[in-house]
């Protein structure tokens, strides 16, 4: 399990491409306008949150309450909440939308939690019933308004180069199979009185009808896929009658469709998603039922319920497979970002959920979380909790039983390496440690502000030079390529237009430096928490920081010296506040909360031990002199005083970017706690580093009830 990221959300297409193509959404005249005022029912509303960002809502009311002012009313699916839905929007006689999740929608499923990147919003059906017209199917029957096919072929290629299906949770592995010289024909079981088999006007007699035709193929091996409900214990299959068979095989394993589309040459469905997969991949289907996919030539379609002619008879066009996407896929669906809770398109959706499935991916295991003060639970929880993943929380000493139930400790920062007070292990154990990332939060960590970057080692933490760290190995072995390099210049960028730093505090008014420094050169020292763990671990020799600010003054005697203290000490929240007439004597000013940026700009040097402040003068491209050796010296971008235990190589500025910020950390939302990069979090700083939180919260936060 390596927790050092390789792939990077890039960008999808030119940087207008975005709005133009949600402006094109928000322009279908079938769907609520923007800015529209809905109905839902209250558990509507409760189940499913996005639904007003999704469709560009300004506000989502309670059907409950008849008389709220409305444009018109939504629902989900065919539910009965729905059918109240159209009955009350026929009474007030407004419209009434059938909502129900998208094709690309989680990594995970939506009853364990998994928040949707899409779904759908249709004024005539709904695309999972044939027995009447849908949206979708007049998109496709009477050809979508300019569809852009060459957006839909650069999707398509984007799902199958990804691997995507609906919910992508389930592990995507290679299946071995016998080998054949006939056909593989994947037939795919579905829970009986499913309302997609339904609503393809087909029951138990279809999947019948499908498995006899399939069984009568000469010399072909047919691959039976077992619904996961129905492998549990949940639900029954329809297809379970045919175990025993010779050339059947059941594949009863949680597996990624397209492990399985990788082994087969056909896929026979009555109404499942897999189907729609196996089209994205060129894969011939045939179907039993009528799915949306079926009935455009793009399938051979046996279905022949009096519903599923019906269907079949309405769906007279033939469509491309290109055409067919872009109905689907770019017209017929709408996106929106869980992070952000804004709409978005469908190429960044696909970002999302790759990302989303990389981060659950790399945190597979059970982990044993030890000495976790209750505050930091859930922000633990949630950077750790996945669907491939389970977390618990015990004492400084785990028992044996909670450690033979454990993949791994997970210890926070320095406390790793002395987690038993003398106290050994009863069982041995990978440890995994955990510290705060290089853009925090908007506010103190002592002030039990949850943090929204957190670093996650097997190794080392990145501040103890002592030891090669993640982030020393990743930085002197990773290839940065010009992709990724742009995106650390753009960041750079961004991080010094809103002036972001580690904790984003109010700060005081800044003086002008420049005045008071009457033409002298201006050096910053930076401060240091005396006890301050990438001190004692970063090769400084224990210099304090009055030491520091001597050797600055006798190096630099004739400069404008600003000595920068630390905001933890300044809060009170850590020993250690120097003594200020022994800073007068060495520096011209004192600064505590002062405006980094403004500090930073107006620096021409910058000294420190180890202190983050050094990399963040960095970003802005300042002389920086390093006394010990943080993570961010050796790389041939500052001047050092201490010469590295491990050989390192010259990086630009941009790679080291790269490598400390996007491609170490991990991310979470400040606002609603999933995993997002490093730009969401810092867009969510600068528009909410103002806001003020009570004692109330604060408090809540303690204890673990709050973020």
């Amino acid at each position: 399990m390596s927790f050092a990221r390789s792939l990077p959300l890039q960008a999808t297409g030119p940087a207008n491409a975005g709005a133009a193509a949600i402006g094109a959404a928000e322009q279908a005249n079938w769907r609520p306008p923007q800015g529209a005022e809905l109905l839902a029912f209250l558990p509507t509303r409760l189940r499913f949150p996005l639904i007003g960002p999704a469709l560009g809502a300004t506000a989502i009311r309670s059907a409950e309450m008849a008389w709220n002012r409305a444009d018109g009313v939504v629902g989900w699916g065919e539910k009965p909440l729905a059918r109240l839905g159209k009955g009350l929007a026929a009474m007030r006689g407004i419209p009434y939308w059938s909502l129900e999740d998208g094709f690309l929608r989680s990594v995970g499923l939506g009853k364990a939690g998994a928040p949707p990147v899409s779904m759908v919003a249709d004024d005539l059906g709904i695309y999972f019933n044939a027995a009447r017209p849908s949206r979708l199917e007049e998109l496709l029957q009477w050809g979508a308004d300019r569809p852009d096919l060459a957006r839909a072929r650069t999707l398509r290629a984007m799902i199958v180069e990804h691997r995507l299906t609906k919910y992508n949770h389930f592990p995507d592995r290679p299946i071995a199979l016998p080998a054949t010289h006939g056909r593989r024909i994947l037939l795919i079981d579905q829970v009986a009185g499913d309302h997609s088999v339904r609503g393809a006007g087909a029951d138990e007699h279809a999947f019948r009808h499908m498995a006899n035709k399939a069984c009568a193929v000469p010399g072909a091996t047919v691959l039976v896929k077992s619904h996961p409900d129905s492998v549990a214990g949940y639900a029954r299959g329809y297809l379970g009658h045919l175990a025993g068979r010779p050339n059947i095989r059941f594949i009863d394993e949680n597996v990624s469709p397209h492990a399985l589309l990788d082994v087969v040459d056909e896929v026979w469905t009555v109404s499942s998603q897999f189907g729609f997969d196996a089209l994205l991949r060129s894969i011939p289907v045939t179907t039993f039922g009528v799915p949306f996919y079926a009935g455009w030539g793009l399938t051979r379609d046996w279905a022949d319920s009096p519903v599923a002619s019906a269907a079949l008879n309405r769906r007279t066009h033939r469509v491309s497979l290109d055409a067919f996407v872009a109905a689907t896929l770019l017209q017929y669906a709408l996106y929106v970002d869980p992070v952000t809770k804004r709409q978005t398109t469908a190429e960044k959706a696909i970002d999302r959920l790759v990302a989303w499935r990389h981060h659950a991916l790399e945190r597979r295991g059970n982990y044993l979380c030890a000495g976790f003060s209750r505050h930091k639970r859930q922000t633990i929880r949630r950077l750790l909790q996945g669907p491939w993943s389970s977390v618990s929380f015990c004492g400084e000493v785990p028992t044996k039983k909670q450690l033979a139930q454990a993949d791994c400790l997970v210890r926070w920062g320095q406390n790793a390496d002395e987690p038993h007070q003398g106290k050994a292990l009863p069982a041995p154990l990978p440890v995994l440690r955990i510290e705060d990332g290089f853009i925090r939060s908007a506010g103190l960590g002592a002030n039990l502000t949850p943090a929204s970057s957190l670093c996650i080692d097997r190794e080392a933490l990145y501040y103890d030079a002592t030891r090669e760290s993640g982030l020393e190995r990743l930085l002197r072995t990773a290839s940065f390529d010009p992709l990724l390099l742009a995106r650390a210049a753009r960041l750079r960028q961004r991080i010094i237009q809103y002036g972001i730093s580690k904790y984003n505090l109010d700060a005081t008014t800044s003086p002008d430096y420049r005045t008071l420094a009457a033409g002298r050169r201006i050096v910053t020292v930076a401060g240091q928490v005396p006890d301050d763990a990438s001190l004692r671990l970063g090769l400084t020799g224990g210099i304090s920081n009055l030491q520091l600010l001597q050797m600055v003054r006798t190096r630099r005697p004739d400069a404008f010296v600003v000595y920068k203290e630390h905001p933890d000490l300044l809060a009170g929240k850590r020993q250690g506040l120097a003594d200020a007439a022994a800073l007068g004597k060495l520096a011209d000013l004192v600064v505590g909360n002062a405006a980094l940026d403004t500090l930073l700009d107006a620096s021409d040097e910058v000294h420190v031990a180890t202190s983050q402040l050094g990399f963040e003068a960095l970003i802005r491209q300042r002389p920086v002199w390093c006394y010990g050796l943080p993570f961010y010296a050796g790389w041939g971008l500052t001047h050092d005083a201490v010469t590295p235990l491990r050989p390192r190589r010259t990086l630009p500025l941009d790679a080291l970017m790269a490598g400390v910020l996007i491609l170490y950390p991990r991310y979470l939302s400040g606002n609603t706690g999933l995993p997002c990069e490093v730009e969401d979090v810092i867009d969510e700083i600068h528009a909410t580093r103002h806001n003020k939180t009570g004692v109330l919260r604060r408090s809540l936060r303690r204890i673990g009830w709050a973020r």
